[in-house]
Formats: C-alpha cells, sequence, structure tokens
C-alpha cells in the first residue's frame, strides 16, 4: 500500500489492521492515531458498503482503544483531506489539560515538543497487536 510522503513525514507507521495502515502522528502533545485505509475512495461517501463497514469497525476499534490507552477526556475523530486527498482518519485523543483545549488541534500544537521514543512506540505497537491484532511494523519505516 502507498501511503502519501506527507502523512509518512509527520508520522510514524505503527502496522496493519485488515486492508489499513496505522500511524502515530510523531508529535506526542496529544495522543493522535491516524487510520489509512487501502482504497481508492478519497472521500467517505466513496466507500462501496463492505468497505465503510470495515473502515466505520476500524474507526471504533482505534477510537476505543485511544480513549483508554491514552486516558482521554475526550476523542475527536475527523476526516479533512483538504492538503493531502489520500483518505486517512484522524483519532485524537484529547485532555482537557492539553495545549490546545478546547480548539482543535491543527495548527495549534506546542514547538519544541520531545516526541515520542523507540520504547513508547513498541509499547504502542505492542498493545495495539494484543487488543486489536495489529500486524505490528518491523521498524519505523515512515
Amino acid at each position: 500500500m502507498n501511503i502519501d510522503t506527507r502523512l509518512l513525514a509527520d508520522c510514524h507507521r505503527l502496522g496493519t489492521l485488515e486492508r489499513a495502515t496505522v500511524l502515530l502522528h510523531r508529535h506526542s502533545a496529544v495522543g493522535w492515531l491516524i487510520l489509512v485505509p487501502d482504497t481508492d475512495a478519497q472521500d467517505w461517501h466513496e466507500l462501496d458498503d463492505a468497505e465503510c463497514e470495515r473502515v466505520n469497525a476500524q474507526v471504533r476499534a482505534l477510537c476505543g482503544w485511544a480513549a483508554d490507552g491514552f486516558s482521554a477526556d475526550k476523542m475527536n475523530v475527523a476526516t479533512l483531506g483538504n492538503e493531502v486527498a489520500q483518505m486517512h482518519i484522524h483519532i485524537i485523543a484529547r485532555h482537557r489539560h492539553d495545549a490546545c483545549w478546547p480548539a482543535p488541534v491543527w495548527g495549534r500544537l506546542p514547538a519544541g515538543d520531545p516526541g515520542y521514543d523507540e520504547t513508547r512506540i513498541a509499547g504502542l505497537r505492542a498493545a495495539l497487536s494484543r487488543d486489536l491484532r495489529l500486524v505490528p511494523a518491523e521498524a519505523d519505516d515512515a
């Protein structure tokens, strides 16, 4: 599956679910997963019924996992695609104390974030593998 290089530049590749790749945004101020379905559709309404059902189930599963895994106060889910046309769904765990709260995260993430270390990334891969049957990426090849 080819993933837009702009997504890869901002993310760590965690692994794959059925016909989808799960990315982790490099900025660690919020727990930010991105699901990239393996589809030619760019917008939600272009998915056929089976794709829509699969993607919706994956979003719900990742959202529930992230709510627990990142101890979120609120979950944000969005499909924008104005800059990157490839279908991708943002699944963002928000906290009342995060630097952007209550505003959206886009364009508001604080500078100087240390990001995730390899130990934390490996832990997230392992947890997603255990809980959602993610096939972990071998290394951060993003």
